[in-house]
């Protein structure tokens, strides 16, 4: 009876116990708290690195290995859950949203971490909300998306990158782009011409996330190209055990100009014309016949009424095709995607064709033995015309014919604008591929816990070529007097010529990388970790152009023989070695530390300064998770948490390579006289002074912030104050170690003499909530940067008023403007002479015209009345504001992007009253001074020479280009997946954008980013998303 009772004991203890010895499946569902199912969350066994992910109507099986009764359930925006699985039982997961993501794994510097253990500063931006952007390029995306992150769009150029910075400004000339990593790999060179991806080139639906490292502490592991920043961009690949999932995306977008120009019609035009010339020795008014006949346009041929931007395209246009496919299991996985965008521009000749694949295997050849293979790559084809468009619009008169009636093209100067806008003297084109391949082989050790090891190998293989072709046009005169049209035989050949540019490029990029992780928790409260890593770069740059100007031939291919071409080439090689190194602590998840470093070396320098060590620490302290906080009886803080970092970054960009050795120039061209007859000779001369003491730039980071959460964290504010001195900077030698006897002649070597000191703020306040299944969101980001030369070397030969110390960076110097003169009363009693010794005192100057200040009151306009104000392309004050909401299926979102402090010398505006740039606008009908209107934004209307008054470089043409625009727009619907599952999908979902459709700004009659450039677009568009 004994033996019986101990049996069945026995087996009830096995029958009931959690089932340890065997695999078991455990089968539920995640739903959000309105009962919502969530697809794509992961679900794994705790402690293993796979699991599975949720299918669309919020349903997983996952198989438990032995020793495992525990899952891990995690969806970005809602907190992690821990749910015992149970044999037999369906599990209904309902996860709770984390309005701060504090359990979100962020992509830091060669690995992740929790977002609540970060030290240092570090923001990220999800893939999906850059995919509500009406724009295909990521560049353009990420505007307003982070604070400290600025993203100006100079030029709306379907070629052109757009200059973006993180909390630094760059002194003349100077990089200031930040570094792009994209999967871990460094981008080899800091110029994205040579050879290297830009953001703009990457498919924005491979994006899984981009991290911005704003300070030294999280950029430090990339050490010297990192000074500027770093962009860390991770793209998807497939995880855990799913199905085949099928993805594609479609967009297109029509394109319009934020702003054109409006040119005066002709009869105004010869009416302002006469005006601006009264007085002018060089220019003939028009006579009152010629103004009839302009009014009634009866001599087309000679008095036309013209605008150039009549002849462009009003729209353009962008497309993209995007298709994803991933899946597998817990031994193979693999994800490949291709996408396709095409943007046309908006006049003739003008776009780009951007194609991008990747394709990605992860296998597990063993317990903790991982083998992944990556190749990716981008082609992209770039088309303008020959000439610039949008420029020529300024440059004619409303008056020139373009066309005459019998459709022949007018010479205008031999030249006609048209021959660009109808595409047909010839083309710019520049087509680039890029191809990389990528193997990564890592181990966990199985003898030491928490220890794992890799070795990664990544080629870069990136080409490119650049042809440029100008054929002549035939262009036709006009004869007023006997009504003829005929040829101008300038525009023919032999007179006219083809011309033929074609460069070519390789890049050839290989990366070599050993590293260790270690990862390990000990009782409980103990996290430690730590990364080791050595690898060596190399860049090697091969390029060749060549150029012929004298071709009697019609066909581009064919060259002919003659003397007139040219060939350069470039053969350069880089490398760089490194040593990296991080270790955290993390006690109670409540203090954490964290100590990284970066050796480097570079052969720019002597090798008595090429290896630099570059050191950082940091600390957060989250007050939050004490004890006696937890036990404080209060609902309004919920997270509370400080950081404190510092750090010592390098910097080796702005110097050539191999500055410490003396180059030679080969001059084969000269030669000298002997008795009046040329003899040829080959001239080989010194081209530098060199620096054997050259060394890197330095910079120094402090950074503090805290990070804050309010009701159940519904509410988050991030609030960072940060301090850059930047040392060592490359300035010019002073004169007294290279006076005038050395021969240098001001072409002296660069040396660390420069310091530069950068400071301001990030602020960032967030807001997320839920009522019943109406969801919404709000952002904030505004930001501050301001810096100050501290040091610029020996400036004791530099007019004191113009000297660069106690300056920003973005300083110009000009006369300070005090108005306009009202009255000759004013002029005669005016003291300082604004002629110089031109005309006399002022003897040029009328009402109407711009007043100086004399700033030493000597009588005299010069140097010494120049003064620092601000010009610079980096605003002071960035910030944007983002909304959305969604419910039962439909959403939108809203953003708001916007800029002070943005000081810019606009000389667009100036220049358009110059005797070579005659086009005049509607301001200078309405707002130009006259004595009726005493207080219009410009002088008198008048046709000025390059030395004239108003022409001098002074504040009155500084214009405040703040501006706020509505940047996007998106409205949209997803069905849900009741319907979904009918329909044999995993998703659907289609929406209706918008981009840059309205702009608040003080600067008038232009775009504050672009100006007078290629315009600025806005943007109306479509997307689809549809998933099987």
């Amino acid at each position: 009876m004994r033996k019986i009772f101990l049996l069945t004991l026995l087996l009830s203890v096995v029958c009931f116990m959690p089932v340890l010895a065997q695999d078991i499946t455990v089968s539920g569902k995640v739903v959000d708290s309105s009962g919502t199912p969530i697809i794509g969350a992961a679900v794994k066994a705790q402690g293993e690195k796979t699991g599975v992910i949720t299918d669309k109507d919020g349903n997983f099986k996952i198989v438990m290995p032995k020793g495992k009764n525990n899952l891990v359930v995690s969806y970005l925006g809602y907190k992690e859950m821990i749910v015992q699985a149970i044999l037999g039982k369906l599990l209904n997961i309902k996860m709770k949203e984390d309005a701060q993501n504090l359990d979100e794994l962020v992509v830091v510097g060669y690995g992740t971490q929790k977002k609540s253990a970060l030290t240092s500063s570090i923001e990220t931006v999800k893939g999906e909300d850059l995919l509500r952007m009406p724009t295909p390029n990521l560049d353009q995306a990420l505007n307003g998306q982070v604070a400290g992150l600025q993203v100006m769009s100079l030029s709306g150029d379907p070629g052109a990158a757009r200059e973006a910075t993180i909390r630094i400004r760059a002194m003349s000339g100077a990089v200031s782009s930040p570094l792009l990593v994209i999967d871990g790999i460094p981008r080899f060179s800091e110029n994205t011409t040579e050879g290297e991806q830009r953001l703009s080139d990457l498919n924005p639906d491979d994006i899984e996330s981009i991290s911005i490292l704003k300070d030294a502490a999280a950029a430090a592991v990339y050490g010297v190209r990192a000074a500027n920043g770093v962009i860390l961009v991770k793209t998807k690949r497939a995880s855990g055990d799913s199905k085949v999932r099928v993805n594609y995306r479609g967009q297109f977008n029509i394109q319009e100009a934020t702003q054109f120009p409006h040119f005066l019609k002709s009869y105004e035009y010869a009416k302002l014309y006469n005006k601006a010339v009264e007085g002018a020795r060089n220019a003939q008014p028009y006579t009152e016949e010629e103004l009839e006949l302009i009014r009634t346009q009866s001599m087309p041929n000679k008095y036309a009424d013209t605008n150039l931007l009549d002849y462009l395209k009003s729209h353009g246009t962008s497309s993209t095709n995007a298709v994803s496919l991933s899946g597998g299991n817990k031994f193979v996985r693999y994800y490949i995607s291709g996408a396709y965008t095409n943007t046309v521009g908006l006049y003739s000749g003008v776009g780009r064709d951007r194609f991008n694949y990747a394709a990605k295997l992860d296998a597990t050849l063993a317990k903790g033995l991982t083998l992944s293979l990556d190749m990716s790559g981008v082609r992209s084809e770039y088309k303008n015309t020959s000439y610039t468009t949008i420029d020529a619009a300024y440059s004619y008169a409303p008056t020139q014919p373009f066309v005459y009636d019998n459709g022949d093209l007018a010479s205008i100067g031999h030249a006609n604008p048209l021959i660009s806008v109808r595409g047909l003297g010839g083309y710019k084109q520049m087509t680039t591929k890029m191809n990389t391949v990528t193997a990564n082989l890592k181990w966990e050790l199985p003898w030491v816990k928490g220890l794992s090891v890799y070795g990664r190998v990544t080629v870069d293989n990136n080409s490119s070529l650049n042809k440029n072709y100008n054929n002549p046009v035939t262009l036709y005169l006009y004869n007023e007097k006997n009504k003829e049209i005929t040829v101008d035989k300038t525009t023919i050949y032999p007179k006219a010529k083809i011309s033929v540019y074609q460069g070519t490029q390789f890049v050839d990029n290989a990366l070599i990388e050993f590293g260790a992780n270690y990862d390990r928790t000990f009782g409980g409260k103990h996290h430690v970790t730590g990364l080791l890593v050595a690898n060596y770069q190399s860049y090697k740059r091969k390029s060749m152009d060549g150029t012929n100007n004298d071709l009697p031939g019609l066909y581009p291919e064919v060259l002919g023989s003659t003397n007139t071409g040219t060939l350069h080439g470039v053969d350069s090689e880089v490398q760089r070695a490194s040593l990296i190194g991080r270790a955290t602590y993390g006690f109670s998840n409540r203090y954490f530390a964290e100590f990284s470093f970066r050796m480097d070396g570079s052969a720019k320098f002597h090798p008595d300064h090429r290896w630099a060590f570059f050191p950082t620490v940091s600390a957060s302290w989250i007050l939050s998770n004490e004890e006696f906080f937890k036990n404080w009886r209060q609902k309004v803080l919920s997270n509370v948490k400080f950081r404190l970092s510092t750090g010592l970054l390098g910097r080796d960009g702005s110097v050539q390579d191999y500055s410490y050795l003396l180059k030679y120039i080969y001059s084969p061209a000269y030669g000298y006289n002997v008795g009046g007859v040329f003899k040829p000779a080959v001239i080989v001369a010194t081209g530098n002074y060199p620096n054997t003491r050259l060394s890197w730039e330095k910079n120094r980071d402090y950074n503090v912030g805290i990070d804050l959460g309010f009701w159940d964290n519904r509410f988050g504010l991030t609030y960072e104050y940060y301090v850059r001195y930047r040392t060592d900077m490359l300035t010019p030698a002073p004169d007294y170690l290279y006076p005038a006897s050395t021969g240098t002649n001001g072409s002296v070597p660069l040396m660390n003499f420069g310091k530069l000191k950068a400071w301001g703020w990030d602020l960032t306040l967030t807001h997320r909530n839920s009522i019943n299944k109406f969801r919404y969101d709000a952002a904030l980001t505004l930001s501050l940067g301001r810096d100050e030369v501290i040091d610029w070397g020996d400036e004791s030969n530099q007019l004191e008023n113009m000297r660069r110390k106690g300056q920003s960076t973005g300083t110009t110097w000009m006369y300070e403007s005090l108005g306009l003169f009202q009255t000759q009363e004013e002029i005669d009693n005016w003291k300082l002479n604004q002629d110089g010794t031109y005309k006399g005192k002022n003897k040029t100057i009328k009402p109407g015209d711009i007043k100086y200040k004399d700033q030493n009151d000597d009588g005299v306009l010069d140097d010494k009345d120049l003064k620092p104000f601000r010009d610079s392309q980096y605003p002071d004050f960035t910030g944007s504001l983002r909304l959305g909401a969604s419910y039962k299926g439909f959403f939108v979102s809203v953003m708001f992007q916007g800029v002070s402090g943005f000081k810019q010398y606009v000389s667009e505006m100036y220049s358009l009253e110059n005797n070579s740039l005659p086009k005049f606008q509607d301001y200078h009908l309405t707002d130009c001074w006259t004595p009726e209107n005493p207080n219009a934004s410009f002088p008198r209307v008048k046709l000025a020479t390059a030395r004239d008054n108003n022409r001098k470089k002074s504040s009155f043409w500084v214009r405040d280009n703040s501006f706020v625009r509505l940047k996007s727009v998106s409205v949209g619907y997803s069905l849900p997946s009741s319907v979904l599952s009918k329909l044999k999908l995993s998703s659907l979902s289609i929406s209706l954008m918008g981009g840059n459709l309205y702009t608040w700004s003080k600067l008038k009659y232009m775009d504050p980013e672009s100006m007078r450039g290629y315009p600025i677009q806005r943007t109306y568009g479509i997307n689809a998303n549809i998933g099987f």
